[in-house]
């Protein structure tokens, strides 16, 4: 494998593993929280398995969000870093693009919408699936981009 495809893999690990000790620890510092809220509207826990859905729907769609936006503000990184030397607009237009992406990923944030009075509850796995892909389109601009 050539430096820099190296450095590529090493810069994407370590971001997927600080989006996933963030989004770990924002989520459960706010799941109490969201548990709460989904009670009070009407989606009581009665039994643990309903408990156990909840809980790992809002960790894993907390988690992956995270590792996008750190996946994101990677790419961002790599596109001011290229259009302070070239001064391309296509770069800029990146930067752009980027930032958009950037925004709906912290607006997409469980977290963000419990604390604003709303839960995830009742999304099932259409919650989560989603920032799936969004991950997965993230890491392969990401190569590309360092490429």
């Amino acid at each position: 494998m050539s430096k820099k495809k190296t450095k590529v893999f090493a810069l994407i690990i370590v971001l997927i593993i600080i989006g996933t000790v963030i989004g770990i620890a924002m989520s459960y510092a706010s799941l109490k929280k969201g548990k709460e809220l989904a009670e009070e509207r009407g989606h009581p826990f009665e039994n643990n398995r309903r408990a156990r859905a909840f809980a790992l729907r809002y960790i894993a769609s907390i988690v992956v969000i995270s590792i996008n936006v750190m996946l994101l503000v990677g790419l961002l990184w790599i596109y001011i870093d290229t259009y302070a030397k070239t001064k391309s607009s296509f770069m800029l237009g990146l930067v752009f693009f980027i930032g958009v992406l950037l925004i709906q990923s912290l607006l997409s944030l469980p977290l963000l919408h419990t604390f604003f009075g709303y839960t995830p509850y009742g999304l099932g796995p259409f919650g989560v699936v989603p920032y799936l892909f969004e991950t997965m389109a993230l890491v392969i601009l990401m190569v590309l981009s360092m490429e």
